[in-house]
């Protein structure tokens, strides 16, 4: 499942100037194309801590969703003309069945419990319509980042005289050896602190950092990014030192493929 870039605007009217002005929202949501007639949300499988974007995608004039067990949540509704067209609320505390018919082409759903920076970030917003951010009016920024991307801790990798960053997610006991980037196991019957957990994350990536150089007959820069406000710097021979994390500039995954442009390096929502 990927993350798409919507652009949410909210139109302004000034009657003393006879104008109206934009405000925009700049928002990142899991992209969910529906192609039947009756859904039930419990049925998806998506991370209840972000927001998801549904697109349908029949042909007829209306989709079925259940919302049975699936609270709360916040829903917006937009048409085919993208047009912001009304919200409802799935609190879950009527008992029995809940299910709403909707004409929308296009609706936004989020948890309100589990993801309240979703809620903060749109709270008091008036949306008029939104735009896809590949297709959007003006290019602010944009995340696209697909699962194990933008998420806490990972590796930043700088390319040599290039605006680009090379995200690399970091596992800590994963389930399965295919995952993309840096795999850590941890003894889980030895109890660990934050800290001590942290300290041998740091280890591991001193030797990703020498690897890398050797590997690429430079002095390769690489972070690890810890969270919002953290971030180790690696530099041969040398402790790694804190400092505020990278942004900006164009961000890869490990195949190559644009993640970010211009934007904090992690997943804001």
């Amino acid at each position: 499942m990927k993350t798409t870039s919507i652009h949410f605007i909210s139109l302004h009217h000034n009657p003393v100037h006879n104008n109206t002005h934009k405000e925009y929202k700049i928002f990142g949501a899991q992209h969910v194309i529906i192609q039947k007639t009756n859904v039930s949300l419990s049925d998806i499988a998506f991370d209840k801590t972000h927001p998801v974007f549904l697109e349908i995608q029949h042909d007829q004039l209306t989709t079925l969703l259940d919302w049975t067990n699936c609270k709360p949540y916040e829903i917006w509704y937009f048409n085919e003309k993208l047009e912001f067209t009304g919200k409802a609320f799935s609190i879950g505390e009527a008992s029995g069945s809940f299910i709403i018919q909707t004409q929308a082409k296009y609706i936004l759903l989020w948890n309100s419990e589990l993801n309240t920076k979703t809620s903060e970030y749109l709270a008091n917003f008036r949306c008029s319509y939104f735009e896809w951010q590949e297709t959007a009016e003006h290019q602010f920024t944009s995340q696209n980042f697909s699962t194990h991307y933008g998420r806490f801790p990972y590796v930043i990798i700088k390319q040599e005289n290039s605006p680009c960053f090379t995200q690399i997610p970091v596992h800590i006991n994963p389930v399965s050896n295919a995952l993309p980037g840096i795999s850590i196991v941890i003894n889980a019957e030895v109890e660990m602190s934050a800290e001590e957990i942290e300290q041998i994350i740091v280890e591991h990536v001193a030797l990703v950092q020498q690897k890398e150089s050797e590997k690429q007959n430079r002095k390769v820069k690489v972070a690890l990014v810890i969270n919002a406000n953290k971030a180790y710097y690696f530099e041969q021979d040398k402790e790694p030192t804190l400092n505020s994390i990278p942004s900006g500039g164009v961000l890869l995954d490990v195949e190559g493929k644009i993640i970010a442009k211009n934007t904090e390096h992690y997943n804001q929502l």
